[in-house]
């Protein structure tokens, strides 16, 4: 049986923020389609939220992602969401599925699939030895140059070294007003670093359970020699510490691989393809030390073939054009 939840107080906690109660009316906030959902297996319920996303020729498909979904219970969920209609559900659970005895293909996970979690149990001086020679030389250098932090929210500040990032990394980011909403959140933080006056990095984060998350970070062209993202970052894991978190989420970098393997590059006991998307990010990220964390791939469920295969058509011309 699945059933919809529309009250706070019938929603259980949640392993990670995505699928909280404050995050899912943030999704609202930006004008999504939110819904809730429980469905009963062996006298258990499992609650999870999504997004409902509606395309052109009755295209529309649901998307779920962080949720612990037991296997059995995904004929049910499929047959729900196909008599509601959809298309396809786009899922990314935390639990592995491997038998799964319903239509459905591998994609891309539209969360990190790969993140490094820092442990926060342990001292500052470990947590410092851990970290790569370089990475410990450049907090140093920020802090013996002036660099100094700010915890303050302001979009402006944010948006105008967001700008500068995606146009320095040929990137491309949420929409300001995303980040806007987002800013509001009580457990959402900025972290800023000044140089001389000038604000020259950021770093938006959010605390969820004992989790502190580093969602998105920008800075600045100038002054990139004086290594305020390191301040930045390594001040962020001691107001985690304060908010009494065993656990920081670097929140994505680039595949392990091994060390052998064509293409690699390793650093700080992390090897991966210097030819991925997040290789600079991942160097940057791995210096602080932390264990990698895999989630497994998401998966698309197919519920209507016909039109699964015009929305896959319809992309490649919108790719190609």
């Amino acid at each position: 049986m699945i059933r919809e939840v529309t009250k706070k107080e019938q929603w259980t906690e949640k392993e990670e923020f995505w699928q909280s109660w404050e995050y899912g009316d943030f999704f609202k906030e930006n004008g999504m389609s939110l819904q809730r959902y429980e469905v009963q297996l062996d006298n258990k319920f499992y609650q999870f939220q999504g997004i409902e996303t509606k395309l052109p020729l009755g295209i529309k498909f649901f998307y779920i992602a962080r949720v612990f979904l037991p296997e059995e219970s995904f004929t049910e969920i499929s047959e729900f969401f196909k008599k509601k209609g959809y298309s396809f559900l786009r899922i990314e659970t935390l639990n592995t599925l491997d038998n799964l005895k319903i239509s459905y293909k591998d994609v891309k996970n539209r969360q990190p699939q790969n993140t490094l979690i820092l442990d926060l149990n342990k001292t500052e001086e470990e947590l410092l030895q851990e970290m790569h020679s370089k990475t410990r030389y450049n907090i140093r250098l920020a802090k013996k140059k002036g660099v100094e932090t700010k915890f303050e929210k302001n979009i402006e500040k944010y948006w105008s070294l967001n700008k500068d990032t995606n146009e320095r990394n040929k990137i491309s980011s949420h929409s300001k007003h995303y980040l806007e909403k987002l800013l509001k959140q009580d457990n959402v933080y900025q972290l800023n670093t000044y140089y001389n006056q000038e604000i020259i990095s950021s770093t938006i984060l959010i605390t969820y359970a004992d989790t502190l998350y580093y969602l998105f970070g920008a800075s600045a062209n100038r002054y990139r020699n004086v290594m305020a993202p390191y301040l930045n970052q390594w001040e962020a894991i001691n107001f985690a510490k304060e908010k009494g978190c065993k656990k920081y989420d670097f929140w994505g970098i680039a595949p392990e691989i091994k060390e052998n393997e064509k293409e690699v590059i390793c650093h700080n006991n992390y090897c991966w393809n210097d030819k991925e998307p997040l290789s600079g990010v991942t160097k940057f990220k791995v210096g602080f030390g932390g264990k990698s964390k895999n989630y497994p791939k998401s998966k698309e469920i197919i519920l209507q073939p016909s039109k699964y295969k015009l929305f896959y058509f319809l992309q490649k011309l919108r790719k190609k054009f």
